[in-house]
């Protein structure tokens, strides 16, 4: 089977939703399929992350960038004195440009998708797209194509969605996308490598000169407003005043990464906290082992790949009342704290520092409830059948 992939930042960033395309089609190539992926790179054509083996990369060069412009104006934002109202505005202002100019660019992904695959269709067998419902609907017109959708979507896009041959989700975006487009709406579940995800030593506290005494709070995922860094950074600072022995530990880029170190620009220069952009996926497990508590303070989250890489690395986990976080700490365990507040978080960390202070700087004990994981191998699988079932093509598997 020959499947065009088709995802903007697929090679220039390593969020949640770009790690589960890497690995699930890496593991669908290793089933004996032709994969082919498309994505923006600069304009020489290069890009810093490459495909997996068995990934075939075509990328799209240009001048792109979602977060245009967004440096310039956190670096202005750093000029305005706390607790000015202007400080607030300028955030709302901030935060809408991002919006809008991320929309424009997916607008202008679209469209070179168009123009460059215009005639080429028909030498796919299907196209898998994630996240653009337009552009998925577009395609459907001439190739079967499977929608993947990270997040819930409103339901005035089910005349859309029901144009698409198949559209999968997971988690809590599932739930919603399901009660007003039933069961044209299917599961693909989020694998995870358990051979590489698992409880051990981590060489990364001593790189970065933390020792076992510190308590480590850590952070996984783009560093977006939606994932609610911002809290987590005003957190820790109102927490570092009175646990000294705190640290913050962030892995991960994205449009709020200039406003993150302005915002931790003392703690960033004392070593007391640590922003890593670039880390590669199957680097992850060392720097979750450094951790000794997983924040995700998301004002939404879907199901995260990041919370099941860190629990299954022995990691305890707390995360925002919101979207599919609680159905994760039902099934694997963790706590939850009030959505969107800086004062919640801070006293759900406070608790189990205090936690750690009894143990007088011993190992946290690391306790998560028995779970099952599903393998890549399994979720590429998953795929094969709703090709199968869903565009009505049958997978030639001889030469596995």
């Amino acid at each position: 089977m020959n499947v065009l992939v088709v995802q903007s930042e697929l090679g220039v960033l390593r969020g949640g939703g770009e790690n589960f395309t890497r690995n699930l089609f890496s593991a669908f190539a290793q089933r004996g399929h032709h994969v082919t992926a498309t994505f923006i790179a600069d304009s020489k054509g290069k890009y810093p992350i490459p495909m997996p083996p068995g990934i075939v990369p075509l990328p799209l060069a240009g001048y792109w960038s979602r977060k245009l412009g967004q440096d310039v104006l956190s670096s202005i934002r750093g000029w305005i004195p706390e607790r000015v109202q202007l400080k607030d505005t300028w955030d709302r202002y901030q935060e809408a440009l991002c919006w809008r100019t991320v929309r424009w660019h997916d607008q202008r992904f679209a469209s070179r998708v168009d123009i460059e695959f215009h005639g080429r269709w028909h030498d796919f067998d299907a196209i898998y797209v994630h996240g653009n419902s337009v552009l998925a609907e577009r395609i459907a017109r001439v190739r079967p194509t499977i929608l993947r959708l990270p997040g819930p979507v409103s339901s005035e896009l089910a005349p859309t969605l029901r144009r698409i041959h198949a559209v999968c989700a997971n988690g809590d975006a599932l739930r919603h996308i399901r009660a007003f487009l039933g069961d044209h709406a299917t599961e693909l579940p989020i694998g995870l490598d358990s051979n590489l995800f698992q409880p051990g030593p981590s060489q990364e506290r001593h790189r970065l000169g933390w020792s076992g005494t510190e308590w480590v709070i850590g952070y996984v995922g783009r560093l977006a407003y939606i994932k609610g860094v911002d809290l987590l950074a005003d957190a820790f600072k109102q927490l570092r005043a009175c646990i000294p022995q705190a640290r913050l530990l962030m892995i991960g880029a994205g449009e709020e990464q200039g406003k993150l170190r302005e915002a931790l620009k003392e703690e960033l220069a004392s070593g007391l906290a640590c922003i890593e952009a670039d880390v590669p996926h199957e680097r992850l497990a060392d720097w979750y082992r450094a951790m000794n508590v997983f924040v995700m303070p998301s004002r939404y989250e879907n199901y995260s790949n990041a919370v099941l890489e860190a629990l299954a690395c022995g990691v305890p986990f707390l995360g925002s009342n919101a979207g599919g976080n609680p159905g994760l700490v039902e099934s694997h365990g963790g706590c939850l704290f009030e959505v969107g507040s800086v004062d919640a978080l801070s006293q759900a960390l406070r608790s189990m520092a205090d936690a750690f202070r009894r143990s007088e700087g011993q190992e946290t004990v690391r306790s998560t409830k028995p779970h099952q994981v599903v393998g890549w191998d399994t979720t590429a699988a998953r795929l094969e059948k709703i090709i199968q079932v869903n565009l009505n093509i049958q997978p030639d598997l001889s030469s596995i």
